[in-house]
């Protein structure tokens, strides 16, 4: 009859969890090179190796007037899809 004492070999004693900055850490001084070329637009590589995610702003441009012949695209794209409209509640109606 064999006896489970509070030592045996399935336990944890902890040594194998090792933290994600300690991790970083180790990995910043065997290559610093390294964990600064992983900056990539939008993030940031603090002194512990540790990158920071930010959102990045789009680049802001002036709208410009739509042109003639795109005013007149616009108004065949309303009027067809007043059509569109149109026979759709007519079906509509006729159905009900």
């Amino acid at each position: 009859m064999t006896h489970l004492n509070s030592e045996s070999k399935s336990g944890s004693d902890g040594s194998e969890l090792i933290p994600a900055e300690v991790q970083a850490n180790i990995r910043h001084h065997d290559d610093s090179q390294h964990t600064q070329s992983v900056a990539i637009p939008g993030t940031t590589v603090d002194d512990e190796g540790l990158i920071n995610n930010f959102a990045t702003e789009p680049k802001v441009y002036p709208s410009t007037y739509p042109s003639p012949r795109q005013q007149r695209q616009y108004l065949f794209l309303g009027a067809g899809a007043m059509v569109f409209v149109a026979i759709l509640l007519g079906i509509a109606f006729s159905v009900s």
